[in-house]
């Protein structure tokens, strides 16, 4: 599923310059670029990227938008936009599920170290990565003691799963059971 689609209020990404929101200020551009745990050069290549640019933008692209020299393009304040709507959504549906858990459960989560990681379980798309783990970045920050990160390590969950289909589930539980 398109990452722009997965929010469920809205289903249909703005096709159009005036489906987009108003000009994104430069500050308000890198707010979010840093909330979202992007790096400027991984901000240019993958918000950036659209069907007219496919690889994105360069870095002193990007930086002229953060500094003011040139415009945000619509396309682009949008697509930050709907990422940080994702975020926001992830966490508000992890913070209804932690509090409705026993007050005694520990709740882990897994922290991808690297986009490789993120991307082996099928279906995740790779501009997600840098979002999932601001979103466990806050949850730990609200739940302290209580959330746990636990680093992904494909070779012991590969052996713990034993050949077991690998989903969200099986991941959640193979994070559970780590010390």
């Amino acid at each position: 599923m398109d990452w722009r689609q997965d929010l469920g209020h809205r289903t249909s990404f703005p096709q159009t310059v005036s489906d987009f929101p108003a000009a994104m200020t430069p500050a308000t551009l890198q707010a979010l670029r840093r909330l979202l745990f992007f790096s400027r050069p991984e901000a240019a290549a993958m918000i950036a990227a659209s069907h007219e640019r496919p690889a994105g933008v360069s870095d002193r692209a990007w930086r002229m938008w953060e500094d003011g020299d040139r415009a945000t393009p619509n396309d682009v304040a949008g697509s930050i936009d709907k990422l940080a709507e994702w975020r926001q959504s992830a966490i508000d549906a992890a913070v209804k599920q932690i509090s409705a858990a026993p007050a005694e459960a520990d709740i882990a989560l897994i922290w991808y170290e690297s986009m490789d990681d993120w991307a082996t379980l099928p279906g995740r798309e790779p501009i997600l990565w840098r979002p999932q783990q601001s979103v466990c970045a806050a949850l730990v920050a609200e739940f302290p003691g209580r959330v746990k990160l636990v680093s992904f390590n494909g070779h012991a969950f590969a052996e713990w799963l034993q050949g077991n289909p690998d989903n969200e589930t099986a991941r959640s539980t193979w994070a559970a059971l780590q010390k």
